[in-house]
């Protein structure tokens, strides 16, 4: 009876082969997120007031790895997929180390890893930071749309504060106008009014004059009845 037996080489090179297509199936996960994540970022930019909700990617995986991404509106906010990318991002790194190792182990001083082996790694490498500046830029953007909307929202506060303030003001001003008229137009209506007015006046002036002189001839007298005594 013959049996077939797997040679540590097979293995490793299935190992590798699992790994490969591990490594694609993450990747594709994280470039759907990444497109996702710009084009939400690409909408506040436009478009401030949709900060408050975020597209949602739905990622689906065929038998060759590749991602297909629908896009909707779920209400989530860009923390949960910024954090969604980072997840995605080391688990990107990870598996580029696994495959990476997988290659060394099958070394072999007879056989080296071959050219599309090392393309293979080579090219997840330079994807990883690619995806990582794409994301670090993105982010960016993000928040200088955040920042710039928030000042800008600040800056209309202050000027409906103003426009309040000045209504208010001009509101004040009319009711002592109004409060005015009326006045005059009863001190006009009512005759001797204002000669009632006026004396009065003068005689409270007459009245200070009056205290002014006795105050004065008291500290006089004061005076002088101190200077006899001393």
């Amino acid at each position: 009876m013959q049996v077939n037996a797997c040679t540590p080489r097979s293995s490793t090179v299935m190992a590798w082969e699992e790994l490969a297509r591990r490594v694609r199936q993450t990747q594709s996960k994280l470039d759907a997120k990444l497109l996702a994540y710009s084009h939400y970022v690409s909408d506040v930019v436009r478009d401030p007031q949709r900060a408050h909700g975020a597209p949602a990617c739905a990622v689906s995986l065929d038998m060759s790895g590749n991602s297909r991404a629908s896009f909707s509106t779920d209400g989530s906010d860009s923390a949960a997929m910024e954090a969604a990318i980072q997840e995605l991002l080391v688990q990107y790194a990870d598996d580029q180390e696994d495959l990476s190792r997988s290659m060394n182990d099958m070394a072999d001083p007879l056989l080296p890893p071959s050219q599309t082996q090392l393309r293979t790694v080579q090219r997840h490498r330079e994807l990883l930071v690619e995806s990582e500046r794409d994301f670090f830029r993105s982010k960016t953007s993000l928040r200088q749309a955040l920042d710039r909307q928030q000042l800008l929202g600040h800056v209309r506060d202050d000027i409906d504060q103003a426009y309040a303030t000045q209504a208010e003001f001009r509101a004040q001003r009319d009711t002592l106008s109004n409060t005015l008229t009326r006045l005059t137009s009863i001190t006009g209506q009512v005759p001797g009014l204002q000669s009632l007015i006026s004396l009065i006046a003068r005689r409270r002036r007459r009245d200070t004059v009056i205290l002014a002189l006795v105050l004065g001839v008291c500290l006089v007298l004061l005076l002088w009845t101190g200077f006899r005594h001393t």
